[in-house]
């Protein structure tokens, strides 16, 4: 079919899409569930104009995630990305009892640091870059999730803000944008509503998260257009006059 008007040309021929990519733990993994929903809230705010990408991994704590970082990025071309979310502590706040996940806070900071640091050579700019802070963890309804799933209990909230403290530590050494998530639900009235089994998300907690990352994302791509015409502005007679120049 080479040579035919529609047919499939070689890679680099068409547009490459403006891109958010979202890195970071199982919260970042199930972004696009049901009630985490926070990453196809952020897709359908910039549908046609931007590609939200979910780089999640469920358990991952900063030590493994520095590792896999230059793994995850060498698939993207940094022109193409808008925006990098970096969330991640919900794991390396675990207790130091649990040995398996925990990283000390000041190792959790410095990787912070370090992969912002690595994001930047690689090309992308601090300002292009939000460190999210670990969320509040309710103890009580997280204990019993973890007793039903045969997981030893080694969560604490308070740890917990000791590690969000130090992500906006980070940022602010690394002259980056943060959301201080922790703090933000504890200011809510109900964080119980916020989280479905103490950790994870509810629909009302993924909303706050959409809510507070929605002024980065809108600075990040207000420049972006609707990728194609509009379907008004296309000739139904002559519709390759509209969309072959792209």
């Amino acid at each position: 079919m080479d040579g035919k008007e529609g047919s499939i040309k070689s890679p680099g021929t068409s547009p490459n899409w403006p891109k958010i990519i979202l890195f970071g733990d199982s919260i970042t993994q199930f972004s696009f569930s049901e009630d985490g929903c926070w990453g196809s809230l952020l897709s359908n705010f910039v549908q046609r104009k931007c590609d939200v990408i979910n780089r999640g991994f469920s358990g991952y704590n900063t030590r493994w995630c520095k590792v896999i970082l230059p793994k995850v990025f060498r698939e993207f071309n940094c022109k193409d990305i808008m925006m990098v979310t970096i969330f991640l502590g919900a794991n390396d706040s675990n207790l130091s009892a649990n040995t398996h996940q925990h990283v000390p806070v000041s190792e959790y900071k410095q990787l912070l640091i370090d992969m912002v640091e690595n994001l930047q050579n690689y090309g992308i700019a601090r300002e292009k870059i939000v460190l999210i802070a670990p969320p509040v963890c309710d103890e009580e309804t997280w204990e019993k999730d973890c007793i039903a799933n045969g997981r030893h209990f080694t969560k604490c909230n308070k740890e917990a803000g000791i590690f969000a403290k130090a992500c906006v530590e980070a940022a602010k050494t690394c002259g980056t944008n943060c959301i201080d998530l922790y703090s933000e639900m504890m200011k809510q009235e109900n964080i119980k509503e916020l989280l479905n089994d103490g950790l994870h998300f509810a629909p009302a907690g993924s909303h706050l998260l959409f809510d507070l990352l929605k002024p980065f994302v809108i600075k990040a791509t207000q420049h972006l257009k609707d990728m194609f015409p509009d379907w008004k502005d296309i000739d139904n007679e002559n519709p390759h006059e509209a969309l072959n120049h792209l």
